[in-house]
């Protein structure tokens, strides 16, 4: 029995409040993206303990308003102001979520241009001077990147080497940029390095991580801002100001959008609240009905696959989140497209021509600059979807 009891260790039970709670959480949250794995309480708060860092301390704080800190994060950057490591951490974790996101379809992932700066973003941090740590990650990384024929990846931990971080990850970056690259598959893991280095690693100067990080700040937030509406269903967009709150406040003028018109179809933009605003698709005919696109991310959908469904081969599909299209016969044996929508379950068959009007009422009402700057603003709301 005492042999028995020698063994067992300290069960220690304490309580803690519910800011603490809620920041444990969040690491949780923090830590499980890294590896996919769930994290318990009493692991985040070992590594809180353990670490004590500052900026980890700073990072676990600001996601818990994530919205406005990254808000806040967004002034900075366009104004040119040195992030904090804990804010570009922050903006990496929200790319990691993004990139992870709305891949139920090929269509639904990130592009490969996106993938390719991310990984350009990792490696400009990756040369900046960090602190010795007792633990490289090097091997860590070369496990998200697609494997080449020296083997780098099939190293034991401790004989990865930065070299072979620094080989494969170029190799990565010239392979997503090749013209055959949407034939292979998109290394998406890769994207956890930035977020793992930051989180992990603590760099020496907080001006050389901005200057290395800066220059790719753009694709870095359309994805940040893709994680986060993927997360919490909104955009990044600030609070609505009431007149109560600034008397002296006017929102600013929004011009309206153009209408367009071609053989019979009808293109209106009404705008909404803010930058949105609501396509409405009117077919010919006696009934004359409109088909509206709600929200951002069905337009950006729609608009892919108006650019991207090949209409060349005798029969060609795209499929995404929210529509289905493909090409073949139709009832009157003439060649056309046919389009779902999966949220309504409507369907339509456009002759080839019709959709080929379609296309260029879109490509026309993009062209318009009062549309192009409405689009600008809700992309870096949305990000890339």
């Amino acid at each position: 029995m005492k042999g028995r009891s020698s063994q067992q260790q300290p069960v220690i039970s304490i309580r803690i409040s519910e800011e603490l709670r809620e920041r444990l959480e969040k690491l949780k949250q923090m830590m499980a993206l890294k590896t996919g794995q769930p994290v318990s309480t009493s692991e985040a708060a070992k590594q809180l303990l353990d670490s004590a860092r500052d900026d980890r301390i700073e990072g676990v704080g600001l996601l818990l308003e994530p919205t406005e800190s990254l808000l806040n994060v967004r002034k900075k950057l366009e104004a040119r102001l040195t992030l904090s490591q804990a804010e570009w951490t922050l903006v990496a974790y929200y790319c990691t979520r993004g990139a992870e996101a709305f891949t139920s379809t090929e269509q639904g992932l990130i592009s490969h241009e996106t993938l390719a700066v991310l990984l350009e973003a990792f490696l400009a941090a990756y040369e900046t001077p960090r602190r010795k740590s007792r633990v490289t990650l090097d091997w860590i990384y070369l496990q998200t990147l697609p494997a080449d024929g020296k083997q780098a990846r099939d190293k034991d931990p401790e004989e990865a080497t930065r070299g072979d971080v620094r080989r494969l990850v170029k190799r990565t970056i010239q392979m997503l940029r090749d013209p055959d690259a949407d034939k292979r598959r998109r290394p998406i893991l890769a994207v956890r390095n930035l977020y793992t280095m930051l989180d992990d690693e603590k760099f020496i100067n907080a001006e050389k991580l901005n200057d290395a990080l800066w220059p790719h700040w753009k694709t870095l937030w359309k994805l940040c801002a893709r994680g986060h509406y993927a997360a919490h269903n909104k955009p990044l967009r600030e609070r609505p100001r009431t007149e109560d709150e600034n008397e002296d406040f006017e929102e600013p003028i929004l011009y309206g959008l153009p209408t367009l018109e071609e053989r019979g179809y009808r293109l209106e933009l009404p705008r909404d609240e803010g930058n949105d605003f609501t396509p409405r698709i009117g077919f010919p005919g006696p009934l004359k009905p409109h088909f509206p696109l709600l929200g951002y991310p069905r337009i950006a959908e729609f608009r892919r696959m108006l650019e991207l469904l090949d209409l060349e081969p005798a029969m060609s599909q795209w499929k995404g989140h929210y529509y289905v299209a493909w090409t073949g016969l139709l009832d009157n044996d003439e060649r056309g497209v046919t389009l779902f929508s999966r949220d309504s379950g409507i369907r339509f068959s456009f002759p080839m021509d019709d959709w080929k009007v379609l296309q260029n009422l879109f490509r026309r009402a993009w062209e318009s600059p009062e549309v192009a700057a409405a689009w600008g603003m809700l992309s870096y709301e949305y990000g890339e979807l």
